[in-house]
């Protein structure tokens, strides 16, 4: 499960679906992923896409224009090859001909899972499909996942963030980041135990629990304190407790069941998340990822121009 939404387009005049492919970016980030769409003018890289599709499973669309300009080549071939190398990866074919015309394109060649629209349906139903992708990614599970693992990859930037910071400290400055650390963790695990201590049954006692993706973001927001460098960033990652570590808690204990409107979600964490929390939530998740990813980059410009 990952927060990028990959998009394999054949077309070989994208400028002529620039506005839509400017649309399903912006809709894709509407609905809480990061756009990825990746444009070829024909299928000569086709078949390396396939085996990465086969090894990684990165592609979640791939849309395909009839007209490739290649009579050899045209669009049905391509879905037709892409079916064949991409397994149920889904489909869209689309042309300034009839629906109908390219559905009996896709019987000829015996393609199975494509669908067919035209070019002026093409922003609405692309944007009808995600609708159905997002649903299946908005299950429980999936999106547990989708939380720790952001969480993890935040937490192994910010290890890197703060180990490069340290190794381009002063003997002086070193101690106090290690100082900070012990303090912080010291403190924490004082926190807890003053926690439990207060627990007056074993529900309560079973519920604490340390959290270290907690320890890492303070210790970063105490590295950085002061640095005009990266003032908006540091402001940002100091929601990041609030906006993701508290929701991903929180997840970890939801239970998904099944209502008359599809799967249900309820929680019993402070705020409370349900399904409709979801989006907001995967634009916090990416927001905050690509926020820690340009923190280091930020303080090491700065210290090359102060050794400049």
């Amino acid at each position: 499960m990952r927060l990028q939404f990959r998009v394999l387009w054949f077309e070989n005049q994208p400028q002529d679906v620039r506005t839509q492919i400017e649309e399903i970016e912006e809709y894709v980030r509407e609905v809480g992923f990061i756009p990825q769409i990746e444009m070829q003018v024909d299928a000569s890289n086709l078949n390396e896409y396939a085996r990465q599709q086969q090894l990684y499973n990165e592609v979640d669309l791939v849309v395909v224009d009839f007209d490739l300009g290649n009579p050899d080549e045209n669009g049905d071939h391509v879905a037709q090859m892409v079916r064949r190398g991409f397994g149920f990866t889904d489909i869209i074919f689309y042309s300034g001909h009839k629906t109908v015309d390219l559905r009996n394109l896709v019987k000829e060649r015996g393609i199975d899972g494509v669908y067919c629209m035209e070019r002026p349906q093409l922003f609405e139903r692309l944007a009808l499909h995600i609708d159905q992708v997002v649903r299946r990614l908005s299950r429980l599970e999936a999106m547990r996942g989708l939380a720790m693992g952001t969480v993890g990859k935040i937490d192994d930037e910010l290890r890197l963030l703060i180990a490069a910071e340290y190794g381009a400290c002063t003997a002086a400055q070193q101690s106090q980041i290690v100082a900070t650390l012990d303090d912080l963790v010291a403190s924490g695990a004082r926190v807890q135990a003053e926690g439990y201590a207060k627990c007056e049954d074993l529900a309560a006692r079973l519920e604490s629990r340390a959290v270290t993706s907690f320890h890492l973001q303070k210790l970063a927001l105490a590295i950085t304190k002061g640095n005009q460098a990266c003032g908006d960033e540091r402001k940002l990652l100091g929601k990041y407790d609030n906006e993701v570590l508290q929701p991903r808690n929180t997840l970890g204990h939801a239970i998904e069941t099944k209502g008359d409107k599809g799967w249900e979600v309820t929680s019993a964490g402070k705020p409370p998340i349900t399904s409709v929390d979801f989006r907001k939530l995967r634009q916090d998740l990416a927001r905050h990822l690509a926020n820690i990813l340009s923190l280091r980059p930020i303080l090491q410009g700065q210290r090359g121009k102060e050794t400049a």
